[in-house]
C-alpha cells in the first residue's frame, strides 16, 4: 500500500511538471515585477498556454493566477491538498484540471489569506465613487479583490502592476480586460456604492 502511494505520488509529481505552463524561471521567491510584467503581456491578448473562462463566469481570477504563477507562487497539486488548500492548473490527455482558487475569486481569497504564507490585507474600502483616490497600501504584485454587493462574496479580482508616479494604484484586469487602470476600478464599475474592495500584499518571502 505504501508504495502504491508512493507510485502514485511520484505519477502527479511527473504529470504536473510534464503539463504545467512555464514560468520562464525558477522560483525561489514572489517576484511582483514578474507578476506584473505577466500581466501587462496578457491583459488584452489571452495567453493560449491556458483555457479562457470569459465566456465562463469570467476570467478575472484565471488571469490572476496566471501572473501569481509567472510571479514564483508555486502551485499546490491535489492530491496532496484539498479545497481552497489547492491552487492549480494543469493539462492531461487534452482536458484541463485545476482547483476553484485558481478561478474563482473568493475561493482565491481563501487560498491567498489562509495558504499562502504571510500574505495580509492592507487596505479594504467600501463605496469608493468614481475619481475618488484612497490609498491602496499595495505594493508591486499585490491583488485587489472586488464585492460588488457588499455580501461576502467576492465577485471580482485585479492585480497591481504599476506606479501612477506616487503610489503602487495601477491594475490589470480580464472580463472587462483592463490596462494601468485605477485600482478601486470604479469608474466603471455602476455599482460602485455598494462595492467593497480589499488589497492583499504578497510579500518576496512568498512562494
Amino acid at each position: 500500500m505504501i508504495r502504491k502511494s508512493l507510485l502514485l505520488i511520484a505519477f502527479v509529481v511527473a504529470l504536473f511538471a510534464a503539463s504545467a505552463p512555464s514560468t520562464g524561471f525558477a522560483a525561489s521567491g514572489y517576484n511582483g515585477a514578474a507578476a506584473a510584467a505577466y500581466a501587462d503581456t496578457y491583459w488584452q491578448r489571452y495567453n493560449s498556454a491556458y483555457p479562457s473562462f470569459a465566456n465562463s463566469g469570467g476570467d478575472c481570477t484565471n488571469f490572476v493566477s496566471q501572473a501569481l504563477f509567472a510571479g514564483g507562487i508555486t502551485m499546490r497539486l491535489s492530491p496532496p491538498n484539498s479545497g481552497n488548500a489547492a491552487w492549480y492548473m494543469v493539462k492531461s490527455k487534452r482536458q484541463w484540471s485545476y482547483a476553484l482558487p485558481w478561478v474563482n475569486a473568493q475561493d482565491n481569497s481563501i487560498f491567498a489569506l489562509q495558504h499562502l504564507p504571510g500574505v495580509t490585507q492592507v487596505a479594504s474600502y467600501y463605496g469608493v465613487a468614481p475619481g475618488q483616490k484612497v490609498a491602496d497600501n499595495a505594493t508591486q504584485g499585490d491583488i485587489v479583490l472586488y464585492d460588488v454587493n457588499n455580501d461576502g462574496v467576492y465577485d471580482h479580482e485585479g492585480i497591481v502592476v504599476a506606479n501612477d508616479g506616487t503610489s503602487w494604484d495601477l491594475v490589470d484586469a480580464h472580463t472587462n480586460s483592463r490596462y494601468h487602470a485605477y485600482w478601486t476600478l470604479a469608474q466603471y464599475n455602476a455599482s460602485w456604492a455598494t462595492t467593497r474592495m480589499v488589497v492583499l500584499h504578497i510579500p518576496a518571502t512568498t512562494s
